[in-house]
């Protein structure tokens, strides 16, 4: 994104052009341009939509034809680029200019502007695709049939460069809303620095926001989420990993009454499972009595039929141990649709996990457990080290999920490694009857 031209105007009143590309290949000098679509937004709507055939006076490769659906036929009787590049020009303007690929569309466009003696590009641009990984982290497909596919764009007509220029409109005026929402009114604030824009995420100053403002937010939630409270100096004071019940908004919400809290951060997960990997680091930060407190609610939210020692007393919790046949791996629905964590239970930590799309990556899901398997074999897994507290309640937390067969899948090693076949015949049913349901990112923080 080039931001040199900085503006005064809020993003509602930026005026952009996106357009895309269909050429014949992807080598400037010798490849065409065959079609252009462009898409002007003024006001955060469609104000003009055009497309052009081009004739490109060379032979369109036969994958072209197919990929794209435009045959030579098509474009026999087509302009000349230099015939319509006036008509691009004046759509285009001092618009800002936006692809979902820009590193491509607009390094293009500007050899063919050089090759007809013309100027290069000098406005500002965006690429939605950039935009994406940004905005949702851990995301392993940001291709615009998917990202149309998570955000319910019509996109009928895949590359085809009017069509696909429709769909990344459509994507940009999503990804401005979601700005708007967040606050984000200039187009020089948006350069994408981590920990500000994601869509899992949402960090919160005493300073700026009114606790109803986070109360509101957090009823709002419908995935599992991990809430933290940091002091001066980024102290950790407080943090839970939550499932929407009542009571841990009301302890929340004491705590942000009661404590001399600076910031708030609200973090999504998928599975409540990967809530409590993440919250094992913040758990040990805090002071014990503030452990105490955290830990008490969980138990009695999440495992009420265990039976808690006094106020004081929480180390005497009772323990909970997997035993040989318990089960070596557990996979979840991630917080993207159409992807999965895996993480082997005697490591539960993020440098063990896997994320993966399912079921695409059948393949890289084997070789994983394959892997890890053979290191747990060899006695060469690192066990994260866990707070015993917290590595009780999550024991015992695994145990009451396997029992419930609920939205974990616990399993041995030795079926992947000696019935592949069989083992992803099981996954396969296993997801049928626990779809994704946490509606990401479409519903966001």
């Amino acid at each position: 994104m080039n931001l040199e031209k900085s503006t005064p105007d809020t993003l509602k009143e930026l005026e952009f052009v996106v357009f895309d590309l269909e050429t014949t290949g992807g080598n400037q000098k010798s490849d065409k341009i065959i079609e252009i679509g462009l898409v002007k937004i003024k006001n955060l709507e469609v104000v003009q939509e055009v497309s052009y055939l081009i004739q490109p006076e060379i032979k369109i490769p036969e994958f072209i034809q197919k990929l794209t659906g435009i045959k030579q036929n098509d474009v026999t009787d087509a302009p000349l680029i230099e015939d319509v590049i006036d008509k691009i020009l004046e759509i285009m303007g001092d618009s800002i200019l936006v692809a979902h690929n820009t590193s491509f569309d607009i390094p293009f466009f500007n050899s063919v502007l050089r090759r007809l003696g013309r100027p290069e590009l000098e406005n500002n641009s965006l690429c939605t695709n950039l935009m994406t990984k940004y905005l949702i982290p851990n995301l392993l497909n940001s291709n615009l049939n998917y990202m149309c596919k998570i955000f319910n764009i019509k996109h009928s007509k895949a590359h085809r460069a009017l069509d696909d220029a429709r769909a990344t409109a459509e994507l940009l005026l999503n990804y401005l809303k979601i700005f708007i929402d967040k606050e984000i009114q200039k187009l020089n604030h948006l350069y994408y620095p981590r920990n500000r824009y994601e869509l899992d995420r949402i960090h919160y100053k005493r300073e700026n926001h009114k606790i109803e403002v986070i109360e509101k937010k957090l009823r709002k939630l419908k995935t599992p989420s991990l809430v933290t409270l940091k002091g001066e100096n980024g102290i950790i004071l407080y943090s839970l990993p939550c499932t929407q019940k009542e009571e841990e908004i009301a302890f929340i919400l004491e705590k942000l009454k009661n404590t001399d809290w600076v910031t708030a951060t609200i973090k999504l997960f998928g599975p409540f499972l990967e809530a409590l990997i993440h919250f094992n680091n913040l758990f040990s930060k805090m002071e014990p009595t503030a452990r105490g407190e955290t830990i008490r609610l969980m138990w009695e939210l999440h495992l009420p039929n265990i039976s808690l020692p006094a106020k004081g007393q929480e180390h005497l919790l009772p323990e909970a141990k997997l035993d040989h046949d318990f089960g070596d791996f557990v996979i979840a629905h991630h917080l993207v649709p159409e992807q999965m964590i895996i993480f082997p239970l005697q490591s539960l930590n993020m440098k063990n996990q896997l994320i993966f799309r399912y079921p695409s990556h059948q393949k890289k899901l084997l070789q994983f457990i394959n892997s890890k398997s053979q290191r747990i074999r060899d006695g060469k897994l690192k066990k994260p080290h866990f707070n015993p507290l917290l590595k009780t309640f999550i024991d015992h937390y695994l145990i009451k999920e396997k029992e419930a067969i609920q939205g974990l899948f616990i399993f041995k090693k030795k079926k992947p490694l000696s019935r592949p076949a069989d083992f992803l015949k099981e996954l396969d049913d296993y997801l049928s009857e626990h779809p994704n349901s946490y509606q990401y990112p479409s519903e966001y923080i």
